[in-house]
C-alpha cells in the first residue's frame, strides 16, 4: 500500500498505470488444481483481439497456445514442488482472428490460504519480433559476415558467417564456440577490447589473421556494436574479409618505395657513371700495357681485379639507368607474342647449352605500353629461371600466355632449385639476389617495369620444386 492512500486507491493507481503502460494483467486462483480468473484488464483483452468482457470469461489456459501449455504446465509442476517465485518465458498467444502474437511473460505465484494466486503480466512483443525479422532478411544477403553472440554462444549467423566459420548449417551452432576463431593469445586482448566498447569507447575495428577453410588465409576486420535478441543482451558482429584490400594497399605502398628508391638510385647511379667509367678505363688501359711498364703480375692481377669490378658497377648502373629513364610519349600499342617471342629466341642463342624452353601462346591481344620495356622484363625473368635449372637432370622451362576479358597474362615456370618460403617476401626488394654474381636489381627493375605498365609480377616458389612467375598486363583494345 502506498503511503497516504487507501488499499483500494493504490490498487486503482496501479491498475491505471498497467494499462498507460501497455502491460496486459490477469489474475488467475488455483483451488486444488481448478483455475479461475477473477481479473483481466482492457490491454489484455486488446492482445487477444476480443471485449473485455470476454477476455474476463476466458478459460485461464487461453492464454496460450496449445503447443506451449504442456510447457507452462511443466513448469508450474517445477515451482509448486519447491519454494514460490516468479519467472518469466517468451511465447505466443492466440488471437480471435486466427493470427497469434508474441508477447513476453512474467509470473508471480503467492499462496493465499490452500489456494495459489498467479499474476501474469503480459507484453506485446511483435515490435521486437519485427525488427529482428528484417534484421534476419537484410542479414541473409548481405555479403558480409553478420553473427548474433549471447553469451558463450552464436544464436544467429548469416550464410556469409556459415561460409566463412566452415560450418554447414545452422544446426551446428549449438555446438560452436566463438572463441574457437580467436588465437589462444589475443583471447584476453579481445577480452578487453570487449570490456571497453561496453563502457562507451569509440574503437577501431578489431583485426585478425584467421584460416579459410581451403586452407589460405584471410585478414578479416569486425565491428562488434551490443543489442537485445529475445530480451537479452547480444552482442552482434559485422565480419568484412579484407584480405584484398590488405594485399593493395601492401602493393601500392611497396610501389611507392620502388619509385622512390628508383629515383634516389638513379640519380646516384647517373653522378658515378662517369667517374667509374674513367676508372674502369684506366685500368685496362694498365693492364694491357702491363708488360711495358714492367708490372709484376700480382700488379697485373689486381688490375684484372679493378677492370672487372668496374664493369660490374656500371652494369648495376646501365640497368637503375634503364629504370630511371622516362616514360616515352605516346604509348604505343604492343604485340605482347611478338616480344615474347623474340625474347626466347634471344635467350636460347645467347645461353650456352640453353635448356629446353617450351612455349605455349594463345593468340595475345596488344596491350598499351613499352616494348623494350616489357622486352627487358621477360628476358630478366627467363634468365632466372634458365639459371634456375642448371642443375637439375632433366631442366624444362615452359612460357604460357593466354588472355582473358581484361588482361594479358604470361606465366614462366621452371622445374629448377626454387626459392625458400621465407625469401619470397624479399625478392623485390633492391640489391637481394639468391645468386652468387647476381645484382639483385633484375626483379626489382622489372616489378617498377610492371607498375609502370599498370600491372603486376607475381612469384610463387617451393624449395626443390621449382619457380612461376605471372605477369599480368591490363588489356587495352586499339583504336
Amino acid at each position: 500500500m502506498i503511503e497516504g492512500l487507501s488499499p483500494q486507491t493504490s490498487l486503482d493507481v496501479l491498475l491505471q498505470a498497467l494499462e498507460l503502460a501497455g502491460l496486459g494483467c490477469t489474475v488467475v486462483i488455483d483451488r486444488g488444481g481448478r483455475l479461475e480468473r477473477v481479473y483481466a484488464n482492457q490491454t489484455l483483452a486488446n492482445m487477444f483481439g476480443v471485449e473485455l468482457a470476454v477476455a474476463r470469461e476466458m478459460a485461464p489456459m487461453d492464454l496460450l497456445t496449445p503447443s506451449e501449455r504442456a510447457r507452462l504446465g511443466g513448469l508450474r509442476t517445477s515451482l509448486e514442488a519447491g519454494k514460490p517465485g516468479s519467472l518469466r518465458l517468451e511465447t505466443f498467444i492466440p488471437r480471435a482472428d486466427g493470427t497469434s502474437l508474441p508477447i513476453e511473460v512474467a509470473l508471480a505465484y503467492v499462496p493465499l490460504g490452500d489456494a495459489r494466486v498467479t499474476f501474469a503480466f503480459l507484453r506485446d512483443t511483435s515490435a521486437i519480433h519485427e525488427s529482428e525479422e528484417r534484421f534476419r532478411r537484410v542479414a541473409e544477403v548481405s555479403p558480409d559476415s553478420i553473427a548474433v553472440a549471447c553469451g558463450s554462444r552464436y544464436i544467429y549467423v548469416n550464410p556469409a558467417a556459415l561460409r566463412h566459420l566452415g560450418l554447414q548449417s545452422l544446426e551446428d551452432l549449438a555446438d560452436f564456440d566463438p572463441l574457437t576463431t580467436v588465437p589462444v593469445e589475443r583471447r584476453a586482448e579481445l577480452a578487453e577490447y570487449i570490456r571497453r566498447l561496453a563502457q562507451g569507447e569509440s574503437l577501431p575495428p578489431w583485426q585478425q589473421r584467421h584460416p579459410r577453410p581451403d586452407g589460405s588465409e584471410a585478414v578479416l576486420e569486425s565491428s562488434l556494436s551490443f543489442t537485445k535478441m529475445s530480451g537479452q543482451p547480444a552482442i552482434i558482429s559485422y565480419t568484412r574479409d579484407i584480405t584484398e584490400r590488405e594485399a593493395f594497399q601492401a602493393e601500392r605502398m611497396k610501389q611507392d618505395r620502388l619509385v622512390s628508391v628508383g629515383m634516389l638510385a638513379a640519380g646516384v647511379a647517373h653522378e658515378i657513371n662517369n667517374p667509374l667509367s674513367t676508372l674502369g678505363l684506366q685500368a685496362r688501359t694498365l693492364c694491357n700495357d702491363a708488360d711495358r711498364h714492367g708490372f709484376s703480375p700480382e700488379v697485373r692481377r689486381t688490375l684484372e681485379q679493378m677492370d672487372e669490378a668496374a664493369s660490374r658497377m656500371q652494369a648495376i648502373i646501365q640497368d637503375l639507368l634503364f629504370l630511371a629513364r622516362p616514360l616515352e610519349q605516346p604509348q604505343a600499342y604492343v604485340d605482347v607474342a611478338q616480344v615474347l617471342t623474340s625474347t626466347v629466341a634471344l635467350m636460347r642463342a645467347g645461353t650456352h647449352d640453353c635448356p629446353p624452353i617450351h612455349v605455349e601462346l594463345d593468340t595475345l591481344p596488344p596491350i598499351q605500353g613499352f616494348a623494350s620495356k616489357l622486352g627487358q622484363v621477360f628476358l630478366n625473368v627467363l634468365r632466372n629461371a634458365v639459371q634456375a635449372v642448371e642443375q637439375v637432370p632433366e631442366p624444362e622451362v615452359r612460357v604460357r600466355g593466354r588472355s582473358s576479358q581484361d588482361t594479358v597474362e604470361i606465366v614462366i615456370s621452371d622445374n629448377g632449385v626454387g626459392i625458400r618460403s621465407d625469401l619470397l617476401p624479399r625478392l623485390a626488394q633492391p640489391f637481394f639476389t639468391t645468386k652468387p654474381h647476381g645484382t639483385g636489381l633484375g626483379l626489382w627493375i622489372s616489378h617498377a617495369v610492371m607498375a609502370q605498365h599498370g600491372g603486376k609480377l607475381v612469384v610463387k616458389s617451393a624449395e626443390s620444386r621449382g619457380t612461376t612467375v605471372s605477369l599480368s598486363l591490363p588489356l587495352v583494345s586499339p583504336r
